[in-house]
């Protein structure tokens, strides 16, 4: 083994040379040895003071060693196979101790590359890094370190405090990392606030980065904490984007609560094209694409012996369950969405994750028809905020029993209604002739009776409690409207 103290001797910073202090191991075969110490002369030359501990090490022992050092990164060589067992322990290790971490490995593959960086590595190199970006991102990492308070790095992986809590303080959520997007207003903003006062870290997701900023402050003296994101949900890459930004952040991710929304009014025939797509794309495609993103993670994270207990919870609605008036596509596309849920819950329950829908019944920029607010959520019991704690108990460790369902919720009321059940089965002639059909036929459907009328809006404004009932007479034509502007500003923001 190389004498450390043959790489030892940090330089004066006057002399125009790189100051930092690094901890090299190596974690298993002696092959390692080679790249780590090439590595360790590269950062002597450039100033760096290395302590090399050789082959054999434990993420505890090179942990020991930075702390008593000082040191500002810990580097450590693997074998592709070797981060699985060791990754988390070291992430842990050096964030409590508010030093960088940086992987490297002549075998490491871009899979492995990927997989560390999500899980919160500072840095990760293969064999084809250049010396001209290895010294860049060392040198980042180590004015970062140095430039963070002492009592301030940010927490990352499971084995921390994600949401940076106060000491002694904590939450029914604390540790728990939940994405929410539309988050920037109404009910996304309220399950936002809420989740944070429970003590979890948010990455909270809007297309309004202004709103979504104002958002965020909005929770600064809560237990939790949020990371702000702004991009278009209706992006295909924006489900990567916003679980990279949590695993980078935070180091993990716990749950996920697909909000964002937005409404396109009009029946059928003066609904066009493009308001059909918006709506589609907006509450059916990119709460699928969350789903299969963030499923895909905690599915990875599940066959790697390391089952997160996860949570997801979509947004749909009593026009998706019941229907309204006037409002065909928005209410398939909600209803497209309480299926997604029961569906999703049943193939994920395998990797412990479970998937339920909320059907809030609140004031805001979709149901503009209720009017204003008569005063703070106290005053209002159509107010976001009573529905957040339904949404927070669904992301946190009180219902991991519960999953496949829907749940409404909102002025005043709480209730969990039915699905489809098959009906009671009649005999289908084969080949049934025009006269067996109007026979059969009539007499099937009216065992069942009447389908329940539509919902409206003048229900809700009738002062009745709950959701939207429906209309006395459901056959009266729907009364004249102006059409809805074709574009609204950020149209896709938080319902």
């Amino acid at each position: 083994m190389t004498d450390p103290l043959a790489l030892a001797g940090r330089p004066a910073e006057s002399e125009g040379r790189r100051p930092g202090r690094i901890v090299i191991g190596t974690l298993g075969l002696d092959q390692h040895e080679v790249g780590a110490m090439a590595i360790s002369q590269l950062l002597v030359r450039h100033g760096y003071e290395v302590i090399y501990l050789g082959r054999f090490n434990t993420p505890q022992r090179l942990a020991a060693v930075a702390g008593q050092e000082d040191a500002d990164i810990v580097g450590v060589s693997v074998h592709s196979w070797e981060f699985v067992a060791y990754a988390d322990e070291l992430l842990a290790r050096c964030r409590d101790l508010g030093v960088g971490l940086v992987f490297g490995g002549s075998v490491l593959t871009e899979q492995d590359r990927s997989d560390l960086l999500a899980r919160g590595a500072d840095a990760v190199f293969g064999p084809y890094a250049s010396e001209g970006d290895m010294l860049q991102q060392i040198d980042a990492i180590v004015n970062r370190v140095r430039s963070a308070p002492a009592d301030a790095a940010e927490p990352v992986g499971p084995a921390t405090d994600p949401a940076g809590f106060t000491a002694g303080r904590t939450g029914p959520l604390s540790g728990r990392v939940v994405i929410v997007t539309g988050a920037a207003r109404g009910l996304g903003r309220a399950y936002t606030v809420e989740l944070c006062r429970q003590g979890a870290a948010v990455v909270a997701n809007d297309l309004d980065e202004a709103a979504l900023g104002e958002a965020a402050a909005a929770t600064v003296d809560l237990l939790g904490s949020v990371h702000p994101v702004a991009c278009d949900i209706t992006d295909p890459h924006a489900p990567q984007i916003l679980l990279d930004a949590a695993l980078r952040r935070y180091g993990q991710l716990h749950g996920l609560v697909s909000n964002a929304g937005l409404l396109r009014s009009g029946p059928i025939l003066r609904l066009d094209d493009e308001d059909l797509r918006l709506l589609l794309d907006v509450h059916v495609t990119a709460a699928f694409r969350l789903l299969r993103v963030i499923g895909g993670y905690w599915r990875a994270e599940a066959k790697a012996g390391r089952p997160i207990g996860a949570a997801a919870v979509l947004t749909t609605s009593a026009a998706g369950l019941y229907g309204f008036r006037a409002e065909a596509a928005y209410s398939a596309a909600k209803a497209a969405v309480a299926m997604l849920a029961r569906v999703a819950a049943d193939e994920m329950a395998r990797y412990q994750v479970t998937v339920n829908a909320i059907a809030p019944a609140a004031r805001t920029r979709l149901t503009s028809w209720l009017g204003d607010s008569p005063g703070g959520p106290d005053r209002d019991p159509w107010a976001a905020e009573h529905v957040a704690p339904v949404v927070a108990w669904l992301i946190g460790p009180a219902a991991r029993e519960v999953t496949g369902r829907v749940i409404e919720a909102g002025n005043g009321q709480l209730s969990v209604p039915g699905g489809w059940q098959p009906g009671t089965p009649s005999r289908l002639p084969p080949l049934m002739s025009p006269a067996q059909a109007q026979a059969l036929l009539p007499r099937v459907l009216g065992a069942v009776g009447a389908p329940a009328p539509l919902l409206a809006a003048d229900a809700a404004l009738s002062g009745e409690s709950g959701p939207p009932r429906p209309e006395p007479d459901p056959v009266l034509p729907p009364p004249e409207r102006d059409p809805v502007p074709r574009r609204e500003p950020d149209p896709r923001r938080a319902s």
